[in-house]
């Protein structure tokens, strides 16, 4: 895809502000917003310091979060809001936006001039006019425009007052309730702590806690796993971290760290990741139960190339790597007894550690993915022998994805029975799950990442 912008020294920005830009460009251009992300870690910050690399992820994150506020306070300031603005000229505008009303120990003469100066690089000659004026505009205002305060229909009051689009939340008033909308979409906003699963085979979370205390501004366990650390503040990148090269922990939400547990394989069984990606839960099996052999199947080679590195980090057997689509049924009927299905779907429960999905979606999406996952569900059904597991989770909480998909696949399969997740889940974990048996976790009730698993049993009388 041909760029419309300048672009001096591409591979080497000269600072964090022009990293964030790049990036951003990046994304904006339809690169797949991970790779650039990645990227962003490697390729456009390469000889940056560690406090420059700390400002461009905070500007990165910070826009993608509050995109469509900057977009619509910036619109009271220019004088043709309706007319279209090139993307490097209007993220150069939410850059400068962003680090004016939430970065509030840059002064605001150096987030103007530093992105005049952007312009200067990066953009068209006549836009360092137009991006200086508006940005020196915004510093004279009194006070900035206020969605809540402006003549506009409820729903998008809230969708700009919390950066959303308007599909996702009418859908979130529609399932929750207005004020639990808000306070959900208000979650989405914050910035998450870093949560690791402690590698419990090698050594205990107190051990870890101990040895982290004094690397990190803050860390403490997880209230509901009893195998999570939560750190907070900057903590460098990951690898430098005490305990990662002697694989003492990995990365993973405390509210995904719970999935494995509803599958755990007892010894001799045999266990199946069916949607594995780059095996973080299947892992997570081999270590609850070291005695079972696991498989990780997935479509994506990429992905399951880094299973047996991260094996070899964390001192575990690797599950059985096999590149394949479940709906091509790789496996003979009924070869496990455990079957972890974790299906694609459309990731609304992580958009406080991927806003980027805010602006990826469509309201069509949940629908969609929910017919794909049914499709999924009754392939994975086939492989489950009579009295085992069907674990089905996904990282989202739209009703298309979690109970109707459950309801539907057991309308349509009754020979599976829906049992309740608490009686697989560590004590910690009971106030997860529900009346209705499932566990389902929210950013703004629970502090983790939004996530849904049902557990299903074969029955053996069929």
């Amino acid at each position: 895809m041909a760029a419309k912008w300048k672009n001096p020294a591409r591979s080497k920005p000269k600072d964090a502000r022009a990293a964030a830009l790049l990036t951003l460009l990046d994304i904006d251009a339809g690169r797949f917003p991970e790779d650039a992300l990645e990227d962003y870690s490697s390729e456009y910050m390469a000889g940056l310091d560690r406090r420059d690399r700390a400002l461009a992820h905070a500007l990165v994150f910070g826009v993608l979060r509050h995109r469509s506020r900057l977009d619509w306070t910036l619109n009271h300031f220019l004088k043709k809001p309706d007319k279209p603005l090139e993307p490097v000229i209007r993220i150069i505008l939410w850059l400068g936006l962003f680090q004016l009303v939430h970065l509030d120990r840059i002064p605001a003469s150096a987030s103007v001039n530093e992105s005049v100066k952007l312009a200067r690089d990066y953009g068209p000659t006549w836009s360092v006019k137009l991006i200086n004026g508006v940005l020196r505009a915004v510093t004279r205002a009194k006070a900035l425009p206020d969605p809540q305060k402006a003549n506009l229909p409820s729903i998008k009051k809230l969708a700009l007052a919390e950066s959303h689009p308007e599909w996702m939340v009418r859908q979130w008033v529609n399932q929750l309730g207005y004020d639990e909308a808000a306070a959900f979409l208000n979650a989405n906003n914050q910035i998450p702590p870093l949560t690791l699963r402690v590698n419990t085979a090698s050594i205990s979370r107190e051990e870890l806690l101990a040895l982290l205390r004094d690397r990190v501004d803050q860390v403490k366990p997880t209230f509901y796993s009893p195998e999570g650390l939560l750190i907070f503040g900057p903590t460098g990148s990951i690898p430098n971290l005490p305990g990662y090269s002697e694989g003492y922990f990995t990365i993973q939400d405390e509210a995904s760290q719970m999935v494995a547990h509803l599958a755990r394989p007892r010894a001799g069984e045999k266990a199946l990741d069916a949607c594995a990606g780059r095996g973080g839960k299947a892992l997570h099996l081999v270590s609850l139960a070291r005695s079972s052999p696991v498989w990780a199947l997935d479509p994506d080679l990429a992905r399951l190339t880094h299973i047996e590195p991260e094996a070899r980090r964390l001192w575990l057997d690797s599950p059985i790597v096999v590149q394949g689509d479940l709906l091509h049924n790789p496996f003979k009927p009924e070869s496990f007894e455990k079957v972890l299905l974790d299906a694609p779907c459309s990731s609304l429960g992580i958009i406080r550690r991927r806003p980027d999905i805010k602006w990826l979606k469509s309201a069509s999406d949940p629908p969609r993915l929910a017919e794909f996952q049914y499709k999924l569900l009754d392939a994975a059904a086939l492989l489950v022998r009579p009295g085992g597991r069907l674990v089905y989770s996904v990282c989202t909480m739209t009703q298309e994805e979690t109970s109707g998909c459950v309801e539907a696949f057991l309308s349509g399969h009754t020979n599976f029975k829906l049992i309740t997740a608490r009686d697989f889940l560590p004590p910690s974990a009971h106030p997860l799950v529900g009346p209705d048996r499932t566990l389902q976790t929210w950013p703004h009730k629970h502090q983790s990442d939004g996530f849904f698993a049902a557990v299903l049993k074969k029955g053996s009388d069929h």
